[in-house]
């Protein structure tokens, strides 16, 4: 069995390469496989944010950097 990281490394393999081009992903949840495509990424990122939580790691998503005010 994968173990959290191993699951959140390989969800987040599959979201970069529907983000870069490919048609569709296969990853490992639990003792199936599951299909993502470009229509349901969304279902993808929550799983990423799900796993993120899990291992406690924020989900703080940042916008581009301020820039100076003068």
């Amino acid at each position: 069995m994968m173990t959290l990281d191993e699951m959140l490394k390989e969800a987040e393999t599959a979201y970069h390469k529907l983000q870069t081009g490919s048609l569709a992903v296969s990853i490992q949840k639990g003792d199936r496989r599951v299909d993502y495509s470009r229509a349901n990424i969304h279902e993808l990122r929550a799983y990423i944010d799900d796993l993120k939580s899990q291992l406690g790691i924020s989900n703080v998503r940042r916008g581009r950097p301020a820039g100076a005010r003068f």
